[in-house]
């Protein structure tokens, strides 16, 4: 009876032997990149009210207009020579018309004018006018201000008695238009682009933009702009105000955990991009990141904690690994199959086995899950060889079940975070808030450490500009 025993327990070990396995590492591809993000735009309007910028014109412009001496001029019929002052008396005055700025400037004008004939002959005269200029406004390629001012004069006809001769300052002014006009304009274009400094502006927004943005606090997340052009909208003029945007481009995402650190150097400010009109429509990714290895635990610790039965028989897991590939993850398992009248576990097959599954999401519940698990080919064959009862299906049913991962609440935490500190005005100088309409149709796909699934958020932005802080 003894020697029976002895036979029937070898027995049993070598059919429990029998049942274990080690399926072949199968064959992976890299996993797929991630989908490109979009470009998003980030615009300011500068915005100065013609009555400020005539002020400020007003405290640079000399009371000087222009001065000629000993000045060879055109005396209509003689050649003669001319000296002449032509001083302010009275403000600046202006406005916008047909997309350009308008200046009147009065001014009293003293002339020496001299011609040389038989002999030396001399006149005096002085009177009053107003110089009419309009100045139209473009952006150069280094950020400066582009003017371009032209116009008229009109003087009361103060003559100018030069014996024979007879002519008015009027005549002698249109006369000598080059010499007296135009340095009379030139100051304008002087003036203007000193007062509506653009590049501190743009300077301080593209710095501004590389800076991450704080939008959630558990889990820490931030906001990148990531600008890669800069751009500016020629400038418009009416309504009695000068209005300019100015705008970066880049593609703006929220990354999660620590604070990403900025460039150590801030690339230069590129040459300005044409921004096509402005708009506070703003877009950016929000990204909710499950690491395969926090998945793993999670899935293992259902399954230890209700493992599942096939076929009468116990299937406990004590190890489990996500692992990714091209077209789908796989699933490494190391499992053992029991029986219930088996208390001993004498008969007990493990092995390690490989699983097939593409994850999805469910917008529905906001779950991220590995559907169509199957086994792979190789892990197929050791399971027909060593466990028959475990072919088909059942056993990535079970997986399946346990491959569910929710997201709804950290997303939802996110979220609220996300709109509540966009809300608030972002940095000194240049500000940044804004306001998120909806969360758009998400994307899932898998890298080399997790699941990734990106939101894309769509919204309105704001960015005001702070004078009083601007140069800081």
């Amino acid at each position: 009876m003894r020697g029976r025993s002895i036979v029937f327990v070898l027995a049993g070990l070598a059919l429990a032997a029998c049942g274990k396995f080690n399926a072949p590492e199968p064959a992976r591809t890299p996993p797929p990149p991630a989908p490109p993000i979009p470009l998003s735009t980030v615009s300011a309007t500068l915005t100065v009210p013609m009555g400020e910028l005539i002020r400020a014109v007003n405290e640079k412009t000399a009371n000087q207009l222009a001065r000629a001496k000993d000045q060879p001029a055109n005396c209509g019929i003689a050649k003669c020579k001319l000296d002449l002052l032509a001083t302010r008396t009275g403000p600046i005055t202006g406005g916008t018309e047909d997309g350009r700025i308008t200046l009147s400037l009065p001014f009293h004008i003293d002339a020496d004018v001299k011609l040389k004939a038989l002999f030396r002959i001399k006149a005096h005269a002085s009177t009053d006018g107003v110089a009419r200029a309009a100045t139209t406004l473009g952006i150069g390629p280094d950020w400066q201000l582009v003017t371009h001012t032209q116009g008229d004069v009109q003087m009361s006809n103060a003559e100018v008695n030069l014996g024979p001769l007879k002519a008015t300052l009027t005549d002698l002014w249109n006369h000598n238009d080059r010499h007296l006009s135009d340095p009379l304009f030139q100051a304008l274009d002087r003036r203007l682009p000193e007062q509506l400094k653009i590049r501190p502006a743009i300077q301080k927004l593209w710095a501004r933009a590389f800076e991450p943005i704080r939008v959630g606090k558990r889990p820490e997340a931030w906001l990148l702009l990531s600008p890669e052009r800069a751009l500016v909208g020629e400038p418009i003029v009416s309504g009695n105000q000068v209005t300019l945007s100015v705008g970066v481009e880049g593609q703006a995402r929220v990354v999660l955990g620590a604070r990403p650190a900025p460039p150590e150097v801030i690339p230069p400010l590129p040459a300005p991009g044409r921004l096509g009109a402005p708009s506070n429509r703003f877009s950016f990714v929000v990204p909710v990141t499950l690491p395969y290895d926090e998945a793993a635990r999670l899935a293992l610790a259902r399954l230890q904690k209700k493992p599942p039965r096939i076929k009468g028989a116990n299937i406990k897991f004590d190890r489990l690994e996500i692992l990714p590939s091209g077209q789908d993850v796989i699933v490494s398992t190391h499992f053992c199959v029991g029986e219930s009248w088996d208390p001993f576990g004498w008969f007990t097959s493990c092995g390690t086995g490989y699983l097939r599954g593409v994850p999805k999401f469910d917008s529905a519940n906001g779950t991220i899950r590995v559907t169509n698990m199957h086994y792979d080919v190789a892990t197929e064959g050791a399971i027909l060889a060593a466990m028959k009862f475990l072919a088909g299906d059942e056993l990535g049913r079970a997986l399946e079940k346990n491959l569910v991962f929710s997201v709804a609440t950290d997303l939802d935490k996110l979220d609220d975070e996300v709109r509540a500190a966009l809300a608030k005005p972002q940095g000194k100088g240049i500000q940044i808030r804004g306001t998120i309409d909806r969360f758009g149709t998400p994307t899932l796909t898998w890298t080399d450490t997790g699941f990734l699934a990106e939101f894309p958020a769509e919204g309105t932005v704001e960015t005001g500009l702070d004078f009083e802080n601007l140069e800081r």
